[in-house]
């Protein structure tokens, strides 16, 4: 008797473990393709599967889950049916229900408010770019830059007034729409605090006095012909993470290289820790548009609104394929102690792969960026790039000499916009933003002051003089400008100066003597190139004649 009461105890137990198909399941982060602006969580888990119908409940999830950017795979036997995403909230004592229902209805309320930001954001950003656009084109237009040889200065005037109206207008906007975005920005942060404050006090309803958080769930359906044990594969898109790039340029001495480095600012506030989380970062930004724009008809006159531009359904989330996490290289996990090695950087661990579209830097490295929404800097990659060193000065503002590096291809080594920091000599020297897609294929840093290089610019009183016309006044001035090179090496220096312009009719303005200077008849800019050799000295002369109206003064300087 007491044999059969076990064996049946004991198919009670085997058919309630075969009508188990609700499988709760803990994992964490493996893999996480950060953007400029949002990221794409890869997890993955070993589940053991019964022959029917299975359901996989992934908990403990991000808070700021894209739901039409879910996407499970897996390697085994069965088929996934459904893909959905639940907000679990902390279940409360029935004594305290009525409470759970108003923080329910608070929090979605919260919730929606937050998600309508977003939009307005959003919108900001979508206008400031186009702002952006605008001003650019304008920028590069030919006629402001004196490319036109057909324009007259009658047309550079005028160009030059639309110019300055139209950069007035766009920058007032773009500082307008900063405001606004600002704005809205602070009021996310206050719904967010907002947020967690009626979160913390939901779970504080619970009697056992135990804080219960909100879980954020995605539920697979899986179809099962026999038990079998798969690898179920989930990735998925969230909106509070990124990455902003950064640079340091670095010069040792005027006679090697710049040495550029790479860096991310990655920041995220999913209510998640990326714990010892591999990373890649990508140039994509998900949230872009990639619709196709369409010309609508162009009818001049009064139109009745019945022509409509059609819309281009696409889908702007990026489709990256379910794929099971791959390991880092074992050689650098193996890696032996060694007390005379010198340390190694974080670039020295990236892998680049470049598209037509975008740039991705796999990091074979585990970080831990915790949610808080602070900055961590990862260093991506440090390249060498061709550098010319020259010396700059403007006599005519100051008697400094300033040492300048000249980086012919620096927009083959940087893929994004972003602040650089300038470094020389192990000293820092400031900032500068660099950004790729202009006009100017070569840039050129200022290092610093090099006080072993004089330069002094003075007027020849002798040779400055003034000839009294019938009408006008006749006047001549001379300039000298000395440079001494004390250094132990030559040197290659740009100087530049400059002559008057005018638009009146009245006056006239004669170059006499310019010393090889290249003079630009647009800007009135003159420019030399000259090399001076060590502990030597050279000297340059500009001569110009001015003929003015005797009642027009003229002041020179």
């Amino acid at each position: 008797m007491k044999t059969l009461l076990i064996f049946a105890l004991s198919l009670t137990i085997v058919k309630a473990s075969a009508t188990e198909t609700q499988k709760v399941i803990k994992s964490k982060p493996e893999k996480i393709i950060v953007y400029t602006q949002g990221a794409q969580v890869h997890r993955s888990a070993l589940v053991n599967l019964v022959a029917g119908q299975n359901t996989l409940l992934f908990s403990g999830l991000e808070n700021c889950i894209n739901t039409s950017a879910i996407q499970a795979s897996g390697n085994g036997n069965f088929i996934i049916a459904d893909i959905q995403h639940e907000i679990h909230y902390p279940e409360l004592d029935k004594e305290k229900l009525n409470g759970d229902v108003r923080y329910k209805k608070l929090l979605k309320h919260v919730n929606d408010s937050i998600q309508e930001l977003n939009y307005l954001i959003e919108d900001i950003n979508l206008k400031s770019d186009a702002l952006s656009t605008e001003k650019n084109v304008l920028l590069n237009y030919g006629l402001y830059k004196g490319q036109s040889k057909r324009d007259s200065i009658a047309s550079l005037k005028d160009g030059l007034s639309y110019l300055r109206e139209k950069l007035f207008n766009i920058n007032s906007e773009q500082l307008r729409l900063k405001r606004e975005r600002e704005k809205m920005e602070a009021k996310k942060a206050v719904l967010n605090e907002r947020l967690v404050n009626v979160s913390n006090e939901l779970a504080n309803q619970n009697n056992s006095g135990e804080v219960e958080k909100i879980d954020y769930r995605i539920i697979v359906h899986v179809i099962a012909e026999q038990a079998v044990q798969a690898l179920v594969n989930l990735n998925y898109y969230i909106s509070n993470a990124g990455w902003t790039p950064s640079y340091d340029l670095r010069a040792i001495s005027n006679e090697q290289n710049v040495k550029l480095t790479y860096k991310a600012q990655i920041h995220q506030q999913s209510g998640i820790d990326w714990g010892n989380v591999k990373l890649i970062l990508s140039t994509a930004n998900p949230n872009r548009s990639y619709d196709l724009p369409n010309l609508s008809t162009w009818i001049l006159g009064y139109t009745p609104n019945v022509y409509k531009n059609k819309k281009v359904n696409g889908d702007v989330m990026p489709s990256i394929a379910g794929k099971s996490y791959l390991e880092a290289d074992k050689e650098h996990s193996s890696s032996v102690l060694n007390e005379n090695a010198i340390a190694q950087n974080a670039s020295d661990y990236t892998t680049v792969s470049e598209n037509v579209i975008e740039t991705e830097y796999e990091i074979r490295l585990n970080y831990n960026i915790p949610s808080d929404g602070k900055s961590h800097i990862a260093a991506i990659l440090v390249k060498n790039l061709k550098t010319f060193y020259r010396y700059k000065a403007i006599p005519k503002l100051n008697n400094n000499v300033y040492l300048t590096a000249v980086l012919p291809d620096w927009e083959d080594a940087i893929a994004m916009a972003g602040e650089v920091s300038v470094y020389y000599d192990g000293t820092y020297v400031g900032k500068t933003n660099l950004s790729p897609g202009g006009t100017e294929d070569t840039i050129q840093l200022s290092l610093g002051i090099d006080k072993n290089i004089a330069i002094k610019r003075h007027k020849i009183k002798e040779k400055c003089t003034q000839k009294v016309l019938e009408n006008d006044i006749l006047h001549q001035y001379t300039f000298e400008v000395l440079i001494k090179n004390s250094r132990t090496i030559k040197i290659e220096m740009d100087i530049e100066d400059q002559l008057p312009l005018t638009y009146d009719k009245s006056i006239t303005i004669e170059r006499k003597e310019l010393s090889g200077a290249k003079y630009d008849d647009v800007t009135g800019i003159l420019k030399w190139r000259i090399n001076v050799q060590a502990k030597d000295s050279k000297k340059l002369i500009l001569t110009y004649q001015i003929k003015a109206p005797k009642t027009m003064p003229v002041a020179i300087n």
